[in-house]
């Protein structure tokens, strides 16, 4: 019986993740953006509206508007802020993906990992020519890394490429 051996692996000789160009997505992600949170605005509008016009208590038309402009005004704030975070990179054996600005968040996907690639378009996304890779790895129920705002070209290379890589690790 051969002698099992599980050395410590010095932390110093891990690749680093903060040394890996990100590639951002397009800018054209947050105009998709703003025109969903723009018509989301205009539908409670049209709600407080409705809503003002049957409860005529000045005080509360005024403290809910108020309260409708700085959520929209948090969410669109919000959504530029994050457009600036989105970024994706390959390395040699993974794909990585970093979004969030308050709680940043970097996922790590070895291809040895993946089990399949979709690209998927709303009618927005064909309005504005963008793409959403959704990359889907054993034991998940959903997509473990979501990138949106890509160009269709890109999105249908970068599948391509993830097809390859996994097809070699088979």
């Amino acid at each position: 019986m051969e002698h099992f051996t599980n050395p410590e692996i010095s932390i110093d000789s891990l690749p680093k993740h903060t040394e890996v160009e990100f590639h951002p997505i397009s800018r054209r992600y947050l105009k998709k953006s703003l025109i969903q949170i723009g018509v989301m605005c205009a539908f409670f509008l049209l709600g407080w509206g409705i809503f003002a016009f049957w409860v005529p208590l000045p005080i509360l038309q005024i403290s809910s508007l108020i309260f409708l402009f700085c959520l929209f005004g948090f969410w669109f704030w919000n959504t530029v802020k994050m457009q600036q975070t989105y970024a994706y990179a390959l390395r040699e054996k993974d794909i990585l993906y970093r979004r969030g600005f308050i709680l940043n968040k970097i996922t790590v996907v070895p291809f040895n990992r993946i089990q399949h690639v979709t690209i998927n378009r709303d009618i927005w996304d064909k309005r504005l020519n963008l793409s959403t890779l959704n990359i889907f790895t054993a034991g998940g129920s959903g997509s473990d890394i979501r990138i949106p705002g890509l160009e269709p070209e890109l999105a249908m290379d970068l599948k391509d490429s993830l097809a390859k890589k996994i097809a070699v690790d088979d």
